[in-house]
């Protein structure tokens, strides 16, 4: 451990122990003797324990340094093969539910009080933040450690998901429009874009509440449309390119308030054929958070010539009717994903007040998704970032579903479906698409005969 480490390890235990003394409460006197438990420990000792079943290795940094950025100095992206994630920042999250949701996070992570627990960070403070919250809760044999001695070494194992560059940190946005050349970006032309649904002036996350300085509105209108909300044709996709000025080259950098509508434009970007897409990790909160500025005024697009190349230039991302039913009967090798609430694949609602018929396709498997037809709880953290690739690739080992086959998600109308597309991308998924017409196309709510249908719970059902 370098000394600048060992200085601030050392002002932490010393401020610990004087936030202790200070206070005349009960609680301030568990705190007290809680922390009394946290030590610091060493690249040795961590290599020793690591593979032990009573040591826990936990990042507790921004999750985009877990995914494979290199933050805080770093000299190398990525978690210690082997770690976990809680990150501090979630902690911080205004939510309710938050210290339920949290406990839930802890459980599913294999974080016990019975586990010896290396928290680790590269800025000093995340780890000892993760301490005392744990500390406060009962926890001990809490050992603080820092990320860079272990980079350093680099026959230390590390590891960063294949297509990291594709989430990237608010700092690598702030980065970008400030003029620098961060960490993945080749220098070419590149355009940043909020997107909702509703004009400019009917979103309120555009002009009302701000957005990054900039940036520029994308309606999702502009790509999809009823009775279908399936995507637009691909003449109007390559217009709809040409005048926001987005070429198969541009760096094209895609936010929300909820980045739900984000993910849903940027995989039409990428079945069109733009070649480096970005989502801003978490969406708007993060830029806030990290104490950037927003602007209220609005920004026009500066239109181009063409898009540079012949639409769509990616086209099995995107699958229709047709390849969805081919690919449920592939059984062996492939599967059809269901990225609804477990309530809409088993047929108890349709999610939508426009689509009647309730069910699944049949011969689907369910992915998971969230609560309802909004949300996404299953891939996400408390702070809306993307869930760790080991946590989701067991949700669909739940339900055969395995990163060697071909997958096509969907759901309801393409937009949860789109944002998992994006993540099994993130973390290096081959063969996939989105089934764009999803639920809303198969039930036959365009008018069309509806196709073989299932409800039910599936293993009760067989």
């Amino acid at each position: 451990m370098n000394k600048k480490t060992k200085l601030i390890l050392a002002t932490m235990t010393l401020a610990f122990s004087v936030f202790a003394f200070s206070g005349c409460s009960n609680s301030d006197k568990g705190n007290e003797s809680a922390t009394s438990d946290i030590k610091t420990i060493e690249s040795k000792e961590v290599k020793e324990n690591i593979e032990k079943s009573d040591w826990i290795i936990v990042d507790t940094r921004e999750n985009d340094a877990f995914n494979g950025w290199k933050l805080d100095n770093v000299s190398r992206g990525g978690h210690i093969k082997g770690a976990t994630d809680f990150s501090a920042a979630w902690l911080k999250v205004d939510n309710k539910d938050k210290d339920t949701t949290l406990d839930k996070v802890l459980e599913t992570k294999g974080i016990s009080k019975d586990k010896n627990i290396v928290l680790y960070d590269g800025n000093g403070k995340d780890a000892a933040e993760v301490a005392n919250y744990l500390s406060n809760k009962g926890y001990s044999n809490l050992y603080i450690y820092d990320i860079k001695d272990w980079a350093q070494d680099s026959n230390n194992p590390m590891e960063a998901y294949e297509n990291y560059e594709m989430l990237v940190p608010s700092s690598w946005v702030k980065d970008l429009i400030d003029g620098k050349h961060p960490e993945t970006y080749d220098g070419k032309d590149y355009k940043v874009f909020e997107v909702s649904w509703g004009k400019e002036q009917d979103s309120p996350s555009y002009l009302k509440d701000g957005h990054i300085p900039g940036a520029i509105h994308i309606n999702t209108d502009d790509i999809e449309k009823g009775p279908l909300w399936n995507r637009v044709s691909d003449e109007e996709l390559e217009k709809f390119a040409v005048a926001n000025g987005i070429t198969k080259d541009t760096t094209t950098v895609l936010y929300g308030d909820d980045s739900m509508a984000a993910f849903r434009v940027v995989t039409i970007l990428k079945y069109m054929g733009v070649e480096d897409v970005r989502i801003l990790n978490g969406g708007t909160n993060k830029w806030v958070k990290a104490g950037y500025e927003l602007e209220k005024t609005a920004n026009k697009p500066v239109p181009v010539k063409s898009f540079g190349a012949k639409v769509p230039a990616n086209k099995n991302y995107i699958v229709d009717l047709d390849m969805a039913k081919d690919i449920i009967n592939d059984k062996k090798n492939s599967k059809l994903v269901d990225i609804r609430s477990w309530e809409e694949f088993i047929g108890e609602t349709s999610g939508y007040d426009y689509i009647k018929t309730k069910g699944r396709p049949a011969g689907c498997v369910w992915g998971h998704a969230g609560t309802d037809a909004q949300s996404l709880q299953d891939y996400r953290n408390i702070d809306n970032t993307m869930r760790n690739k080991d946590e989701i690739i067991n949700m669909w080992n739940e339900w055969g579903i395995t990163p060697d086959q071909r997958l096509a998600f969907y759901c309801g109308t393409g937009w949860r479906a789109a944002e998992v597309l994006y993540y099994a991308d993130v973390i290096g998924v081959k063969n996939i698409a989105l089934y764009d017409g999803g639920w809303n196309e198969w039930s036959g709510n365009t008018g069309n005969e509806p196709n073989p249908i299932e409800t039910g719970d599936p293993v009760k059902v067989k």
